[in-house]
């Protein structure tokens, strides 16, 4: 799955929605010199790794750091972003101080806001990239006789306030290749019988909708 991840992502299918998250956090933090960020479930460091780029550009000495419970994404991410801090750990119980961050970033991985509010500092943000309703749809179509739309909203998360909510959907122009390791690093992959995955694997190419939102939480102070 890490490996199927890490050629996928590389070959930018997912650089809208990396772009639009880095703008965001990047005009969260410009005003801070040296912002703290943390990227929790950051896998293979493909969002650090922009976001740090995001904010130096913006004139920043960001601090980033990301944790995630494979060992084998991280040695990946540290081999992306050389100048980022990586750890193996569980988002629902982060190596880090209370109040220590200035932004957290979370692409859809699991949340534990009351861990999340616990290393925030105040009025700190949280970013989520959570699937829009037809996320990945026309691959669902070739596996699921009934395919299923995602809730498509945004979660409620105690202790945070919702501030924005931005879709970010558009087509892509799969290769073959491509649509078996999108397959493959998605859930879908452990839940289809081995007639259905014989079936897409012998696919060369298909235009699949990517359906994001992306949401913008602050820390509610109480």
């Amino acid at each position: 799955m890490v490996a199927a991840r890490s050629a996928f992502l590389d070959r930018g299918y997912y650089i809208p929605l990396r772009d639009a998250l880095c703008a965001r956090v990047a005009q969260e933090c410009k005003t801070l010199p040296s912002p703290a960020l943390l990227d929790s479930g950051c896998g293979e460091g493909y969002y650090t790794a922009g976001l740090y780029q995001a904010l130096t550009q913006a004139g920043c000495a960001p601090q980033i750091a990301g944790v995630d419970i494979s060992k084998f994404a991280l040695r990946r991410a540290a081999k992306r972003l050389p100048q980022g801090e990586f750890t193996v750990a569980s988002v629902y119980h982060l190596p880090l101080a209370d109040q220590s961050v200035d932004a957290l970033v979370n692409v859809f991985s699991p949340l534990a806001p009351e861990e999340f509010a616990r290393v925030l500092r105040k009025n700190g943000r949280l970013l989520v990239a959570v699937p829009g309703k037809r996320h990945l749809w026309e691959l669902k179509e070739r596996l699921y006789d009934e395919p299923y739309e995602n809730p498509g909203t945004a979660p409620h998360l105690p202790g945070f306030l919702l501030e924005e909510t931005r879709p970010v959907t558009y087509p892509m122009a799969l290769s073959g290749e491509d649509v078996w390791s999108l397959f493959q690093m998605t859930p879908y992959f452990y839940k289809t019988g081995p007639q259905r995955r014989e079936s897409l694997s012998q696919a060369h190419g298909m235009e699949i909708t990517a359906d994001f939102l992306l949401l913008c939480y602050r820390k509610e102070e109480g």
